[in-house]
C-alpha cells in the first residue's frame, strides 16, 4: 500500500477497515447503555492508546473520526494551570440515544423513545496524567454532587446568576463549556482537555474485544437494568456489561455503588484491551478503536500531535499505575430544598484529592476524624424517640437533633413509661447490629439494650444527661461486585481478591 502524504490519515486495507468503503462507518446502530457507561469507553480508549505500541500506530487513522466541540471556557476566571508537564481531562458520559431502535431500547432496558430526546450528562471523571507520565488518576464526580454553577447566559440569552444545584444540571443548561466551568469552580483544577461519549457503539466496543471479565463475590440481580450475573468471574458480552454498569438497585448506595462498578468495569476493560489477545490481533484492536473513537466528542485544542505525544510518553504505564477514586461524600442524601436529594461532598477530604492533582502528587494519608465512621448511613436508620427524663421538651429536642443529623425519625417524640432516667437508652433488635452502631455513634455514652423482635425501627429513650447528637460519617462496605469507591484502588486490583 503506498504511503499517504504527510498529514493525511493512512487508509487501512479494506479487510481491516471497519468504516467500510469511502470511510463510512458500518455496523448496526444499536448497542447502547444507560448512566454514563461510555465514559469507560473514553477512558479505556485513551489508556489503550497510551500503553500500547499498536495504539500509537493506529492513532493517526482513528482521530479522523473524532467530532470536535467548543468545550473549554473562554473567560479569564479559571484555575491556574496544574504542574508543568501534567495533563487533566474531563471525561463526560452523556445519555444521548440518537440512532437507537425501539427494539434495542427494550432489549437493553434503557427506556422508551420519549425518553431518548436530548443529551444529558450522567457521569463525569477527572483524569490526571502526572508530569512524569508514570501514573494516571481517575476521580469520579457523582452526578448529583451539590455544587455551585457559575453565572452564565441562559438558552434565551438572558443572564443567569451563579447558583447551587446538581452537577449534571450544568451540562443540561449550558453544555460542555458550563460543565467544564462548574467542575473547575468546584475542584480548583484546570481542565486541559474535554472528552465526551454518548451511548452509541458501547455494546460493539465490548463485543469487539471478545467480551470483558468481571468478578463479583456474590450473585447480582437487577431486573430494572436487566442484570443477572452469577458469583465469580464471568466473561460478559456488551449487553451484559452494560447492565452491570447501569445497575442501581443492588444495594442502598445507589449511584455511589454504581460508580464503583463503573470503575471496576473500566479497569477490566483496560486489562482486556491491553492483553495479547487484543493487542496482537489487528482486527480486534481496530474494531475497538473504531467503536470507541467513532462516538467521541473532543475539544478543538486536543490535537493529533498531542495525542501521539501522550501515547508515546505513557507507553510503559501498567494497570497498577492507573488509580481510581471517588470524591468523598459526607452525606449522599442531603436535601437543600426543591432540587431533591444531593450528594454533599466531604470538603476537607475532597480538597486533598484535588490539591494532589493541582500539585501533581499523591493524596495525603487520611487524618483522624472527629466524627465516627460506620457502615450504615444515618438516613437508613429508622428511630422513635421517647422522653424518659420527665424534662419538658427534651424528647422533642432530641428528635430534632437526630433528624438534623440525617436519621429517619418516625413521628414526634412521646413520653416513656419512666420519667427518672438519667442516661439515654438505645433499644434495638439484634438483627440490626450494623444499624445500631450508627445510632450509638451519634449518641456516645448511651446504654444499649437488646430487645428481641423489636424490628427495624430502633427506640431512643432520652435521659436527663442528654447533651446532643453527634455527626456520623457513613463509610459503607464495597457494593457487591465492586471495589471500594471512596478509597484509592488500581486497574490491576482484583475485586474478588
Amino acid at each position: 500500500m503506498p504511503t499517504p502524504p504527510a498529514g493525511v490519515p493512512p487508509r487501512l486495507p479494506p479487510h481491516l477497515d471497519p468504516r467500510g468503503p469511502r470511510g463510512t462507518r458500518g455496523g448496526r446502530a444499536g448497542g447502547v447503555a444507560r448512566v454514563g457507561l461510555t465514559v469507560a469507553a473514553a477512558a479505556t480508549a485513551a489508556l489503550v492508546l497510551a500503553v500500547s505500541g499498536s495504539g500509537y500506530g493506529l492513532l493517526v487513522w482513528s482521530d479522523a473520526g473524532i467530532e470536535r466541540v467548543d468545550a473549554l471556557p473562554t473567560g479569564t476566571d479559571r484555575p491556574a494551570a496544574s504542574a508543568a508537564g501534567s495533563t487533566t481531562f474531563l471525561l463526560v458520559g452523556s445519555d444521548a440515544r440518537t440512532g437507537m431502535s425501539a427494539r434495542d431500547m427494550k432489549r437493553l432496558h434503557v427506556g422508551k423513545a420519549t425518553t431518548a430526546v436530548g443529551r444529558r450528562a450522567d457521569t463525569m471523571l477527572l483524569v490526571h496524567v502526572s508530569s512524569q507520565h508514570d501514573t494516571v488518576t481517575a476521580v469520579s464526580l457523582p452526578r448529583d454532587s451539590y455544587v455551585t454553577i457559575p453565572a452564565h447566559l441562559g438558552t434565551d440569552g438572558t443572564a443567569v446568576p451563579e447558583r447551587r444545584n446538581k452537577l449534571n444540571a450544568a451540562y443540561a443548561v449550558g453544555g460542555p463549556p458550563l460543565a467544564v466551568a462548574t467542575v473547575e469552580r468546584s475542584t480548583g483544577v484546570r481542565v486541559d482537555h474535554y472528552l465526551e461519549l454518548d451511548f452509541l457503539g458501547f455494546e460493539e466496543l465490548v463485543d469487539a474485544v471478545g467480551g470483558v471479565d468481571v468478578c463479583t463475590p456474590t450473585a447480582l440481580r437487577d431486573r430494572k437494568a436487566g442484570l443477572r450475573l452469577p458469583a465469580g468471574i464471568t466473561r460478559v458480552d456488551g449487553e451484559t456489561g452494560l447492565a452491570f454498569v447501569r445497575a442501581r438497585n443492588l444495594d442502598a448506595r445507589a449511584d455511589l455503588g454504581r460508580i464503583d462498578r463503573q470503575q471496576q468495569f473500566l479497569a477490566a476493560m483496560v486489562s482486556r484491551v491491553t492483553s495479547k489477545d487484543v493487542l496482537l490481533d489487528p482486527r480486534a484492536l481496530v474494531r475497538f478503536l473504531d467503536a470507541a473513537l467513532g462516538s467521541v466528542r473532543a475539544d478543538h485544542d486536543l490535537s493529533r500531535n498531542e495525542l501521539v505525544e501522550l501515547a508515546t510518553q505513557l507507553r510503559h504505564v501498567s494497570g497498577r499505575d492507573v488509580r481510581f477514586r471517588t470524591v468523598p461524600v459526607a452525606d449522599p442524601s442531603y436535601r437543600p430544598g426543591r432540587i431533591g436529594a444531593v450528594a454533599l461532598w466531604d470538603d476537607h477530604a475532597a480538597d486533598d484529592i484535588f490539591a494532589a492533582m493541582r500539585e501533581d502528587r499523591g493524596p495525603r494519608k487520611k487524618s483522624p476524624r472527629s466524627a465516627a465512621t460506620v457502615t450504615v448511613a444515618p438516613d437508613q436508620v429508622r428511630i422513635r424517640v421517647f422522653n424518659g427524663a420527665g424534662v419538658a421538651g427534651l424528647g422533642a429536642r432530641a428528635a430534632g437533633d437526630l433528624a438534623a443529623r440525617g436519621f429517619a425519625v418516625t413521628g414526634p417524640a412521646e413520653n416513656w413509661t419512666a420519667t427518672d432516667l438519667s442516661r439515654t437508652v438505645i433499644r434495638y433488635d439484634a438483627r440490626y447490629t450494623e444499624t445500631v452502631k450508627t445510632l450509638a455513634a451519634a449518641l456516645p455514652g448511651a446504654t444499649l439494650e437488646e430487645v428481641t423482635g423489636l424490628g427495624r425501627t430502633q427506640q431512643v429513650v432520652v435521659g436527663s444527661g442528654y447533651d446532643g447528637a453527634r455527626a456520623v460519617r457513613a463509610d459503607p462496605p464495597a457494593a457487591a461486585g465492586s471495589a471500594p469507591g471512596t478509597g484509592e484502588h488500581s486497574a490491576a486490583d482484583d475485586p474478588c481478591g
